[in-house]
């Protein structure tokens, strides 16, 4: 094994530090895709999570909203010609998860069919936000709010799946409250990561073809040695995945690759080919200790991928931040240069293609 990570992990350097890609999609040229294929993109907000996701006949759908200043609504108004999503799901109420919400639901901009959200309220920015959900309700909206449901004494039942054309959105997990994922052998969750630990987890089919998103779900102690830990959100997953299955062709990574989640139980029941992590210039993510267990999990270096290439924070320990994909000896990279395009084709035996959209610019 360590002969294999070592010899993987020598070639993507070589392809990162210099030019020698690894696939086409590693060079930054177009992902290829035909009409019928599924479109995903991660879109690279700087530090937070934005994906549009369009399926063919007109249907779309977004998870996560970004962190402000107009790039997930950028991305909207390029990939949604229609203005309107089938489903919205926003896995958490971090502001860099939920910042544009109002305005791309905006009435006069984009209407949702269903809107799926865990109903955690804090913050002025959230009481924003969570007053543009009553304007879609009047033009029809269904909304799914897991604290309201817990108040009603129901639950959003686990497998649900919601239509987007001819794909299928699976109800993974999700709660109103992150407490609720800690297990009896688990430490208690400080603020944030209680808040993290509540994501909406989604599972994204199209013709036998899938995508995990995770949000900031977590599944470890912050920056803990024992990398054997399978705790919290990813361990239920885990537990369950017999019944609710969680395997995917592709990881969008959680919390933006923070050491705190990546756990190897729950890597090992994706079992992903690719591997994306929405990640920016702050909080050293993603953390090369992830990268070490994805790829001690049989992950090729060379197919996970991060929407901030240039970038590299240092750090020591579990604070490193992960090396390859810094291609021009580290800087802060800029975002909205390095988004990440999945591709789900039609044809049930063709592969799925993963992608930057474009070439890097470097520092």
């Amino acid at each position: 094994m360590r002969l294999r990570y070592w010899l993987a992990s020598y070639t993507a350097l070589l392809a990162a530090g210099y030019g020698l890609a690894a696939s086409s999609a590693a060079s930054g040229r177009p992902v290829a895709r035909s009409a019928n294929d599924v479109v995903m993109r991660v879109v690279d907000v700087g530090a937070g999570l934005c994906v549009v996701i369009v399926v063919p006949g007109g249907h779309a759908m977004l998870y996560d909203a970004g962190r402000g200043v107009g790039r997930c609504m950028r991305a909207v108004t390029a990939l949604v010609p229609g203005k309107r999503f089938d489903l919205v799901v926003l896995s958490h109420s971090d502001s860099d998860h939920i910042s544009e919400l109002d305005e791309i639901l905006d009435p006069a901009a984009n209407t949702a069919a269903v809107i799926l959200h865990p109903g955690d309220t804090r913050g002025p920015l959230v009481d924003r936000v969570r007053r543009v959900i009553p304007q879609q309700t009047d033009r029809g909206a269904v909304v799914w709010d897991l604290a309201e449901m817990r108040r009603n004494g129901t639950v959003l039942p686990l497998g649900q799946r919601f239509d987007v054309g001819a794909a299928t959105a699976t109800f993974i997990a999700g709660w109103s409250d992150g407490n609720e994922t800690q297990g009896p052998d688990e430490p208690a969750l400080p603020d944030s990561p209680r808040v993290n630990a509540l994501s909406i987890v989604i599972r994204f089919e199209y013709r036998g073809h899938s995508v995990l998103l995770t949000g900031d779900t977590i599944g470890r102690e912050e920056d803990s040695e024992d990398d054997s830990l399978c705790q919290y959100a990813e361990r239920i997953m885990w537990e369950r995945a017999a019944a609710v299955p969680i395997d995917s062709d592709v990881l969008v990574g959680q919390h933006h690759g923070g050491d705190n989640s990546t756990s190897n139980c729950f890597i090992r029941a994706v079992n992903p080919e690719f591997v994306v992590f929405s990640a920016g210039n702050q909080y050293h993510h993603p953390r090369q200790s992830v990268v070490d267990r994805l790829v001690a999990n049989d992950v090729n270096p060379a197919k996970i991928f991060r929407t901030d290439r240039g970038d590299n924070e240092g750090g020591i320990g579990r604070q490193k931040e992960m090396v390859r994909g810094s291609l021009r000896g580290g800087c802060a990279d800029a975002p909205e240069d390095d988004d990440v395009e999945i591709v789900l084709p039609y044809r049930r035996t063709a592969r799925v293609r993963v992608g930057y959209r474009t070439a890097s610019r470097g520092c």
